[in-house]
Formats: structure tokens, sequence, C-alpha cells
């Protein structure tokens, strides 16, 4: 509460009307996906990509040494939206699980307070079926989906541009409420394909072209509080989710290892009462959101949470005491190789997995000497200090009894397998089973490189061998959801709706919130007769994923077949609008009108 008197004290001595003065402060959250601290210039950058990002860092708190808590998307922003760890918020990597409720966000104690509270979101990553919506009023997580794509719905995303048009929207119409607004930017993301100016202007590197990009449009964030009136009762933070990889130790992406080429990340604090200061104590993104709401003088129950309040520190021009700094990925899992974590102790930081790594941030900020046999002592202090986390990790899924893979020595077939991928969503089917057949060759206990091939295999019509590949996959990541999934679509393809059902069922068994294994249930019951059963699992997909046009047109096709054409034609109606290139449901649609009669 202290906190919020100072604010508001401050705030007094701007200048302006008493009255407006004492109005709660709005917070404005903008979080940059797969953005390196080095990028920006306020870090040193000399590439000019961020000038509105610099200006915020001129006026307020840089830390500049901030780092993730995991190098994804949806467990590092369940962190910054919790405060919370990924081993106690359970959502370990991309495209899974659901934030449990036990867990208050900063939505919800905004909310709470009687904020207005709206999240604009760039990729289906972050999409509402994972549970970060809790306590937002409007979640806007209108990405649109190509349904006939190859590449996985999860990489779907909409440009910054959109994403901030519906968050200006949202402020424009907050009338005299406070609003806690979260925008998310996923641009700077591979693949980098940024817009024109950009693209000309980085020509040599569109990853840069997407994070000015991305600037451009927080440019507009800014413009829009200072037009307002609002800027000097707004907080606003900008905050990475994750690093780039960029071919540092041989990661062009993310998600694999834990150097600080996809840890380290830009966080800057502005507002009112805030001065503009340089940290250089490390901190985690887990202590945004009890940083955030203190500021705003909604302080969250800090004893809950495993991120630190800094904003005494912020107000106060004083940098944060030192305090070990937790990283981790189970990324590497899906693969079947080791999962790695880390701890980083002031400038001293270790990597833990089949093998440990130790190094000196502050002489080797690049990560290149491996300290561990002349630091024994240091070792054992630092993996001490991981047992604790690592006790409190949730059931993770089975691993066969095998030796595992490093990670870190697998990054050159990494790389490979992203080629493959790449080959893959552009649909160069014949270089993708190259690349992929070679890879399972490489690593045969692989399930996702059995699954990336049997993938090039279905693209081809091959079903036979790519049943055979995912029957594999299935056997090795008996405790993933994913390879089960496909195996039920391919098995569907086939013509073997017993053999479907069985497979979808476990995958849903795994994974119940997943909107296309209800779709694939509700087929299989279509083949067997259960209407009934079959509108359930549709609309159950329906009300997981409202943004998924297979499901309507499912609906739509089972009501023309059974005689009902104006319902089947509203759903026709909704695939096409979520999906205009959508061909399935223009033809089907076709159909039901030429069943009713009209032909013109």
């Amino acid at each position: 509460m202290r906190v919020g008197f100072v604010l508001i004290a401050t705030a007094l001595t701007l200048g302006g009307c008493r009255e407006r003065e004492r109005l709660p402060l709005n917070v404005v959250l903008i979080t940059l996906d797969a953005t390196r601290a080095d990028h920006l210039g306020c870090y040193g950058s000399g590439r000019g990509a961020t000038p509105a990002i610099d200006r915020i860092a001129a006026q307020g708190v840089r830390f500049d040494q901030a780092d993730s808590v995991v190098p994804l998307t949806l467990p590092s922003h369940a962190t910054i939206l919790t405060g919370v760890l990924p081993q106690r918020h359970g959502l370990r990597t991309d495209g899974s699980g659901s934030l449990r409720l036990s867990f208050e966000t900063l939505a919800t104690v905004f909310s709470r307070r009687g904020f207005r509270t709206g999240a604009f979101v760039g990729s289906y990553l972050l999409d509402h079926r994972f549970g970060l919506g809790r306590g937002f009023g409007v979640y806007d997580d209108a990405v649109p989906r190509d349904p006939q794509a190859l590449r996985s719905p999860l990489m779907s995303e909409r440009p910054a541009a959109a994403v901030t048009d519906a968050a200006l929207a949202f402020m424009r119409g907050a009338g005299t409420r406070p609003f806690f607004a979260w925008i998310h930017l996923f641009d700077p993301h591979e693949p980098y394909a940024p817009p024109e100016p950009f693209r000309s202007r980085f020509p040599s590197s569109p990853y840069d072209g997407e994070i000015a990009y991305a600037d451009s449009q927080v440019a507009r964030v800014i413009d829009y509080l200072n037009r307002a009136g609002l800027r000097n009762r707004t907080i606003i933070v900008v905050a990475g989710d994750h690093g780039e990889g960029l071919g540092e130790h041989g990661e062009a992406t993310h998600g694999l290892l834990l150097y600080e080429s996809t840890l380290r990340v830009p966080l800057i604090i502005a507002g009112p009462g805030i001065r503009q200061a340089v940290f250089k104590e490390a901190v985690s993104t887990a202590d945004i959101a009890p940083t955030i709401a203190a500021l705003a003088g909604a302080p969250m129950n800090v004893v809950r949470l495993d991120g630190r309040d800094l904003s005494r520190g912020v107000t106060g021009h004083r940098e944060p005491p030192p305090r070990d700094i937790y990283a981790e990925t189970m990324y590497p899992m899906k693969f079947g190789w080791t999962d790695l974590v880390s701890v980083r102790r002031e400038g001293k930081k270790l990597i833990s997995g089949a093998r440990d790594e130790l190094f000196d941030l502050h002489g080797d900020p690049a990560e290149t000497k491996n300290l561990i046999d002349a630091d024994r002592a240091l070792d054992r202090e630092l993996a001490a200090a991981l047992v604790p986390s690592k006790k409190r990790s949730p059931s993770l899924p089975a691993i066969p009894d095998v030796t595992r893979a490093d990670p870190r020595s697998m990054t050159p077939v990494f790389h490979d397998y992203e080629e493959a991928t790449n080959a893959l969503d552009r649909g160069d089917l014949r270089s993708a089973i190259t690349m992929a057949a070679t890879l399972v060759a490489r690593d045969p206990t692989n399930p996702e490189f059995r699954a990336i091939l049997a993938r090039a295999y279905t693209g081809l019509m091959q079903n036979e061998r790519s049943l055979r590949l995912y029957r594999e996959a299935a056997a090795l990541a008996p405790a993933d959801p994913d390879p089960w999934y496909a195996l039920a679509a391919a098995l569907q393809a086939a013509g073997d709706p017993l053999e479907t059902k069985a497979a979808v069922d476990e995958a849903l068994r795994l994974d119940p919130n997943r909107a296309e294994g209800h779709n694939m249930r509700g087929l299989v019951l279509v083949q067997g007769g259960d209407l009934a059963g079959a509108v359930e699992e549709f609309r159950r997909a329906i009300a997981i994923d409202p943004r998924d046009p297979h499901a309507y047109n499912n609906l739509g096709n089972l009501f023309r077949d059974n005689g009902h054409l104006p319902e089947a034609l509203e759903m026709y109606r909704r695939a096409i609008a979520l999906a205009p290139q959508f061909s399935d449901a223009r033809l089907n649609r076709a159909a039901a009108l030429e069943k009713a009669g009209k032909t013109e």
C-alpha cells in the first residue's frame, strides 16, 4: 500500500488537476516474442530498429540483465502473467496444457480492483484454450487459421498492426476506469518476413526488420497515450518472452538450449514516479507480475509467488538485491533427449543436463568457456540450488529407459530437423522426405523425426508408410498426445473407424482440451451412426476453439446430410467467414445450396 501512496504523491507533483491525478494508474504490458535484448538500440544495438522502445527506456528503468525462465512462448507468458515458475504453473512447453485455476494472474488481480482488462495476442500459441484468458474482460485471440496449410496451426499468427488496432480500440473505450492492456507482438518470431518498408530497410537481417516493425506498433501505442493525455497516468512495460539463437551455440531459433542468446530479454518499465535508470543486477521474467501489480497499487500475494516485487527499487532508484535466477527447457524431451535446467547466481551460471556447464557471464558473456573443471565447488553449490526446483516439478511424460542424448550435442541434427520442417511447410514434400528419412536414420529412437517423415508421406498420399511411422512414434512417446492425434488422423484417412477412435480417445485422454481431437471423435461417431454424440463433439470443439473452421464445416455436413439445410448453410457461412480460402467448406456449401434447390 505504501507503494501506491508514493505513486499518487509523485503523480500530484507532475502538475494538472488534483482530482484527475488521483485516478488509478493504467498499465500497458507489451511483450515482444523471440526478441533478443542486444538487438534493441537501448541495449547497445546500432541497427536503428527500435526508436520507440529506446525512447521509453530513456524515460524509465531498463534492466540490463533480465532473463526468461523458459525459451518458449506459452510457458514464458504464463510466468510473466503469474509470477510463478513453469514447474509450478504446469505449462512446460508450447501447444499443450492449460493454466490451473489456482493461480491468480495480473488480469484477475486488476479485474478484482475494477480495472478494464484486455489482452491482444498475435499467435495461436497463446490461444485462450491454454488458460491465460482468466480475468480478462476481453481476450482477443482472433488469429486466422489456414485449414489447408501443412504447417501446424500452432504457428498461425496475425501481424502486429492488427493486434495493435484491437488494443487501441480497447483503450479508447476505457472511459474513466483504469485499464490493463496486454499487447503481444509475435512478429520477431520465425519465419522472419517483415512487411515493407522494413523488409527494404533491413535486407540482410529480416529478423531486425521484424523487430523494427514491432517497434513501429509500440510507437502507435505511445502516440495514442500521449494524444489522449494518458501517458502521465500509465505504467508502460516492454518485455521479451525469450530470445533467439541466430546461430549462436548452433541454435538457429530457440527452445532447445539455455544459453543467454535465448534467455536474455529486454525489460523496461516507465511511468509516473519512475526516473531513468539502468539496473545491472540480474532479474527474472517471473518478477514482472508482482512488480507491475505493486506499481499500480494492486499488489499480488507475494508469498505464493516465485517472482519478486521490485517496485520499491524501481520507484526508489535502487538496484534489486542479488538472487538466484532459474530457467528450464523441457522441449528437448519431445525428441527423446534430456531436459535442461539452469541457475544464475550474480555473474556465475550453471547449465545442468546430461552434463554440466559453468560460465562466468561477466568475463565471458557469450558463454564460450566451460569452467566446470576449474571450480567444482561452485558447480556443486549451484547444483544444490537447483534441487528444490526439481522437487517441485509435476510429473512429466514417461521417458523410455534408454540413454538419452544431450540436446547440446544434437544441435546439428536439430538444425536439419528445422530445415525439413521448413520444406514441409512450403510444400516441398520430396525434399522433406529425403531430409526426414536421414534424420530417422541418425536418431532412430526420436519420435518427432518419425512424425515429420510421416507427415511428408501423408502429403504424397502414401498412407501405409505414414501409418507405420505414426505407430512407431506413438510407441516411442506414449505419453505425448501429438503422435496419438497424428496417428488417429492417418487412420481416419485410411478408413479405419475402430482404430481411429482408440487413437483419438488416447490423444484426448492425454490432452482433453484439444479441439482437433473432438472434431475427429465427432467424425468417428458420424461413421458409427451416433449423430447426437457427433453434434456434441463438434460443439465441444467449437467451445474450445471458436475460430476453428473445421468444426463448423463438420457440423454443416452433418446437418446437410440429415436434411437440416438452413442450419447447414449457417455452419458453412461461419466456416467460410473464418477461413475464406477453405475450399472444402465452399464446395460443401454449394452442395447444400443445390440440395435446397438454389442452383443459381
